[in-house]
């Protein structure tokens, strides 16, 4: 259990810092692609991250993975908030980019997240370099939600309609997973 708990915010930590870099990146091509510096250590070292583990869910690892996703919140909390509280440049950034993601409608949420889901599921699945960094891009370029890259946005722009929102968030990516799996398998 201890060993769950600190491989999931280790990777709750690692998105953070891809959070960070893409937000403040002046190139937004560039930030996405140093964004998949997270997911290829979270693969490469083996960690826990809820979106590239709900599709291997068994309803036996239901508590695991409940744990993975509130470990990998606090953990991508404690790069970002302290950051975006200490710079205000990057403060109205990050909440600009907060404003225009919880203005999306339900139905859209939920697609962008499919999407992210099934990308991210894509990138965990292979293991391979090339293919993580191409998702990684796409996710961020095409604007697709992460549950757990965008919960620093929920916490600066915190309301019930963003929380309802941030579910569909989770549902999305987590049906993308699981679908994915079964396709591929």
């Amino acid at each position: 259990m201890e060993k769950l708990i600190k491989q999931s915010l280790l990777s709750g930590i690692l998105v953070g810092i891809g959070v960070i870099i893409n937000i403040v990146s002046c190139n937004n091509y560039i930030g996405a692609m140093l964004f998949s510096f997270a997911l290829i250590t979270i693969i490469k070292c083996n960690l826990k991250l809820y979106t590239g583990k709900i599709g291997y869910y068994t309803t036996s690892k239901t508590f695991s993975l409940f744990l993975i996703l509130i470990y990998n919140f606090v953990g991508v909390i404690l790069p970002t908030i302290g950051f975006v509280l200490c710079n205000s440049k990057v403060y109205k950034n990050f909440l600009n980019t907060s404003n225009k993601k919880f203005s999306n409608g339900f139905i859209e949420l939920f697609l962008y997240s499919l999407m992210c889901g099934i990308l991210i599921f894509i990138s965990v699945y292979t293991k391979d370099l090339m293919i993580t960094i191409f998702c990684i891009m796409i996710f961020i370029l095409s604007g697709y939600e992460h549950c757990v890259a965008d919960f620093p946005f929920l916490v600066i722009n915190f309301s019930l309609v963003n929380m309802f929102k941030f579910t569909v968030i989770i549902a999305g990516n987590s049906i993308g997973s699981i679908v994915t799996r079964y396709l591929l398998e």
